[in-house]
């Protein structure tokens, strides 16, 4: 099957490069038909170095746009793919080498497969030194369809790590370009109501976090929460009854987030609604719990927070510590060297 891979850039100077040649080193290169990479208004010189690449890459186009914002941008590349599968990498993200060829398999499985994803490294440092694994809940093509699952607990399944039928597309529509944050959520939760998800396991992505990442702040998330739980439950009304647990893990994770920032009075705040919402989640309480605690206990507290989290977790499988995950060869800078590394 032929993959259309989709990428996008705004101002992404600093990373396309090492993104679009992860696509080049895959071991599956063969499979894929083209790459597509809006360039989504750049004032930097990631225009340049796209062209640049272009003369070198053959498969490489770049599809040129005026500020549209990330969902249509996506869309712009969508319309103009002619691959059987889509494959989402966002500029300032990487594949290992042999992420299609691990995630491919999985359509032969069903057709009623429709969406592809995996784990992922997150890190911040250039030299990937703080690089993490994070493991991500398990949907295999065996179990239900992953609607309801999906809008209570999410995943976490960040678009780089995805590889999607087209026809699903046909099914349930492009993404929404009118929501800025929060639309790859939006799209998922189309996809399960008709679609079967399949997990294949390992960190095949490196998530790259900095100041420029649409989502730094989960606050801003919370009346997206909001809209996405609407519509859900106006599709499929028999989620209504699962439409406060979704927020309440959105309120709780804002909560949390602002309370890591300093800002205790409006971690508390959204910490309290997550409760009204949802009395008997225990990670509430455990999150109000810091928010109340001397500053200096906090940082013991998030560390014992998480060990919990790995002990207890729901899907089953043990989740791998910092620093214990297989080596995976990356693509790093400066372009055509690879190197091991651990996330």
């Amino acid at each position: 099957m032929s993959v259309s891979v989709i990428m996008t850039c705004h101002n992404e100077e600093r990373f396309i490069e090492q993104a679009v040649r992860s696509v080049q080193a895959q071991t599956a290169y063969d499979k894929v038909a083209e790459i597509l990479v809006v360039d989504d208004g750049s004032t930097d010189g990631s225009r340049a170095l796209l062209e640049s690449l272009r003369v070198e890459i053959p498969k490489l186009e770049i599809i040129p746009a005026t500020g549209v914002g990330l969902p249509a941008a996506r869309n712009l590349a969508l319309a103009r793919s002619r691959g059987e599968l889509i494959a989402i990498l966002d500029g300032d993200d990487f594949w290992v080498p042999e992420k299609l060829e691990r995630q491919l398999p999985a359509f032969a499985l069903s057709s009623e497969v429709g969406l592809v994803y995996s784990d992922f490294c997150d890190f911040t440092q250039d030299d990937m030194s703080d690089a993490q694994l994070i493991p991500v809940r398990v949907y295999h093509v065996s179990h239900n369809l992953p609607l309801a699952e999906y809008f209570v607990h999410d995943a976490p399944i960040i678009p780089s790590t995805i590889i999607v039928r087209r026809e699903v597309f046909d099914t349930v529509g492009p993404f929404d370009a009118e929501m800025r944050l929060g639309e790859d959520t939006e799209m998922f939760l189309r996809i399960a109501e008709r679609w079967h998800f399949e997990h294949v396991p390992s960190g095949l992505t490196f998530k790259r976090r900095h100041g420029g990442n649409l989502t730094a702040s989960l606050e801003r998330l919370v009346p997206v929460g909001e809209v996405q739980a609407k519509r859900v439950v106006e599709r499929n009304p028999s989620m209504k009854p699962l439409a406060a647990k979704f927020l309440s893990r959105r309120y709780a994770s804002a909560g949390n987030d602002c309370v890591k920032q300093g800002r205790r009075r409006d971690g508390i705040r959204y910490l309290r609604k997550a409760l009204a919402k949802n009395p008997f989640a225990w990670r509430i309480y455990a999150y109000l719990a810091v928010a109340v605690m001397p500053g200096w206990l906090e940082s013991a507290a998030r560390r014992s927070f998480w060990a919990l989290k790995r002990l207890f977790r729901r899907d089953g499988r043990q989740a791998t510590p910092r620093g214990e995950v297989e080596r995976n060869e990356v693509v790093s800078s400066p372009p055509n060297k690879t190197a091991r590394r651990r996330c």
